[in-house]
């Protein structure tokens, strides 16, 4: 706790010379300089976390004992990497290391290409909310390859988009809805419409609307049985344990982003003028939330497909 607490000092103290009116030779030292560092520092802590971190047994074991059985346990990307790796070393740290590598240089690539103010970004975005990759699983992954399929969208490129979308799917299947994210931002989306959906999102979630169309095309295709409860019980993220009331993590998760949608309202409506990215950024924000109030209560597996947008 005490090494992120100090990192986190210090990269708070280093974003201000994001805002600072300074030479390039020392922006260059400061911002480049720290940025790197942080890079460096995540790409270690990530690289050497044992036994820590989500599902690090279930990682661990299809790295350690891989075969094609552990190999159907997980989409065909991931399960590639681990077959290449896992051919050349036994050693899970080099796993690691490789893992950690690509999330964060993908992430970093963005971040640098697109946002000046590159160490806030590091330190607000990436260390408090997705704490900087460092227990990084495959759908780390993914989510870098979507934020970089977004240089594409930016720069109306759609054929490079759709390969790393499609790549992105190959290590997580959530990430499939970020194809619509091409037409998202750059469609005419009014504000009025954008939050009408999100109203009817949130009635949607509320009353388990999901749940309900899930258990009427299980029944429709004949799979309401045993099946069906298979089904829905992935789908739900059921793990054989509960934590918290359902009702009362959404009402949670809604109340956080029915506080932050006003700022990011708010923001965009200053910088739409000066920066043309602010927009699309705002209707793909704006999309994740749809999603998320529409299936995190009852299938929380499809709410992971918020996360990409979200980001």
């Amino acid at each position: 706790m005490l090494l992120y607490l100090s990192l986190f000092i210090f990269l708070g103290g280093l974003s201000f010379f994001d805002y600072l009116k300074i030479s390039n030779l020392n922006r260059i030292l400061l911002v480049w300089g720290g940025g790197i560092f942080a890079f460096l520092l995540f790409w270690l802590l990530a690289s050497i976390r044992w036994e820590t971190g989500t599902d690090w047994d279930n990682y661990y074991d299809a790295f350690y004992f891989f075969s094609d059985v552990y190999r159907k346990l997980f989409e065909p990307g991931f399960g590639f990497m681990l077959s290449i790796v896992r051919g050349w070393t036994d050693n899970y740290t080099v796993f690691l290391t490789i893992l950690s590598f690509l999330c964060l240089s993908l992430k970093f690539k963005f971040f640098f290409k697109y946002h000046k103010e590159t160490i806030f970004t590091v330190l607000l975005l990436f260390l408090c909310y997705y704490f900087a990759d460092i227990f990084a699983v495959r759908q780390n992954l993914a989510i870098s390859l979507t934020l970089v399929s977004t240089i594409f969208i930016i720069e109306r490129r759609p054929i490079l988009f759709t390969i790393f979308v499609c790549l992105a799917v190959s290590f997580h299947v959530s990430t499939v809805l970020y194809f619509v994210a091409y037409y998202v931002y750059w469609a005419k989306i009014s504000d009025k419409f954008l939050f009408a959906l999100t109203v009817l999102s949130v009635i949607f979630g509320i009353l388990s609307l999901d749940q309900k169309l899930l258990d009427l095309t299980l029944k429709v295709v004949g799979a309401d049985g045993r099946i069906g409860e298979k089904i829905t019980s992935y789908l739900n993220g059921d793990d054989g344990t509960t934590i918290a009331n359902p009702m009362i993590m959404y009402m949670l998760g809604m109340i956080k982003r029915c506080i932050f949608i006003p700022i990011f309202v708010f923001i965009r409506n200053k910088l739409r003028d000066t920066d043309p990215k602010i927009e699309g950024y705002f209707k793909l924000y704006m999309v994740g939330n749809i999603i998320y109030f529409m299936f995190s209560k009852d299938l929380t597996v499809f709410a992971r497909a918020s996360v990409s947008f979200l980001f």
